[in-house]
């Protein structure tokens, strides 16, 4: 099996999609399907490919013009120095694999699948452009899959003749474990900078305004926790979220650290307390399963797959998403949650994730995607 997979989500560039992306690509070529996966990305002017195992990296340069990258990517995909017979088609999210899929599904008469993620979805659909586009790309392919049965009911309600499954997301939690040194690290770290007896919660991955940070903080204040706790930011900050930040510098117990790669994150993970979600909107992030196959309880809000993700025994750590009383009440539970109780929930949490969430599942179930095609 062959497969064209277009993204705009790809090492090196940054982020939980560029990650997923990885992730699911690596798995399908280990188990022996062939990959060759399009990388949209800024700079340049030719587009170049690099042979990798089970599949090539082609590099396509994106400019200002759509239409001219696109038609320039189909000339070299169809160059009988290049052209290879692709058995399906996949558009990982982004806006021009969404584009271009229903038109080259047609000229290259293949099949065709779209992975439809969070923004893609719950901004897209907002948009007057971008909801036409969507449609059509949903249309023509064969299969959409999403992260959660809430996207699910939310496509297919908008969305009734298509055909939609879900594939969640999911981590190889026996290579993403913590050593002694990492433990030992963090044991040091809190002892010098939450010696004061303070909760540390993490809050990981790109800090914008849809993932609910101010609404987070805004409402330790409301609730006069901002003395409990000590919150550890990771990772590239909105303006306007940065700017809200400096305002209650000294109101808020704040640490902010630049973006880590992924694995520089098992540093820090265990530093924390608790990883806070409070995403007003979200698919399935990856800071969720991470956090979970360390055994991390965390305060999140119930939207999209957090919610189908998260055990029972931290729905008392959750909230409505947006809902400040809710969110307020999960803040006091974890404020006053026991040592002995807080480490029962993460070692739940972590059997939960570790049963439930692999990412052996996600790939078989992929390929069982692909050949029911």
């Amino acid at each position: 099996m062959r497969i064209l997979w277009l993204t705009e989500n790809y090492p090196p560039r940054r982020g939980g999609m560029a990650q997923a992306c990885d992730r699911i690509v690596s798995n399908l070529r280990s188990a022996g399907t062939n990959v060759d996966v399009v990388s949209f990305a800024g700079g340049g002017q030719n587009i170049k490919a690099v042979q990798q195992q089970n599949g090539r990296l082609i590099h396509a340069p994106a400019g200002d013009n759509p239409g001219h990258t696109l038609n320039c990517l189909f000339n070299y995909l169809n160059d009988p120095a290049s052209r290879q017979k692709y058995d399906c088609m996949v558009a990982f999210g982004g806006y021009l694999p969404i584009l271009a899929l229903p038109v080259f599904k047609a000229w290259l008469a293949t099949k065709a699948v779209t992975l439809l993620r969070g923004n893609d979805f719950d901004l897209g659909v907002f948009m007057a452009q971008r909801r036409a586009m969507l449609a059509d790309a949903l249309k023509a392919s064969d299969v959409t899959c999403v992260l959660s049965s809430d996207l699910l009911t939310k496509a297919a309600n908008l969305y009734p003749d298509t055909n939609i499954k879900v594939i969640a997301n999911g981590i190889d939690a026996a290579n993403w474990q913590a050593d002694s040194s990492d433990y030992q690290a963090a044991a040091a770290w809190k002892q010098q900078n939450a010696g004061d007896g303070r909760l540390v919660i993490g809050v990981i991955g790109q800090l914008k305004e849809k993932k609910g940070v101010t609404f987070l903080l805004e409402n330790v204040l409301r609730a006069g926790l901002h003395d409990r706790f000590k919150f550890l930011l990771i990772g590239d900050v909105e303006e306007q979220v940065q700017q809200w930040l400096d305002a209650r510098a000294e109101q808020l117990c704040l640490v902010q650290m630049p973006f880590l790669d992924r694995f520089e994150l098992l540093r820090w993970y265990p530093v924390c307390d608790y990883i806070a979600l409070p995403s007003h909107y979200d698919g399935m992030p990856n800071v969720l399963l991470e956090a979970g196959a360390l055994g991390i309880p965390v305060i999140a809000a119930r939207t999209g797959g957090i919610n189908e993700v998260l055990p029972d025994c931290q729905r008392k750590l959750t909230f409505y998403p947006g809902n400040s009383e809710n969110c307020r009440e999960a803040l006091w539970q974890a404020a006053e949650l026991k040592p002995e109780e807080r480490a029962k929930t993460g070692k739940a949490f972590r059997k939960h994730i570790s049963e439930n969430f692999t990412s052996t599942v996600e790939t078989r179930r992929y390929l069982e995607l692909f050949a029911s095609l």
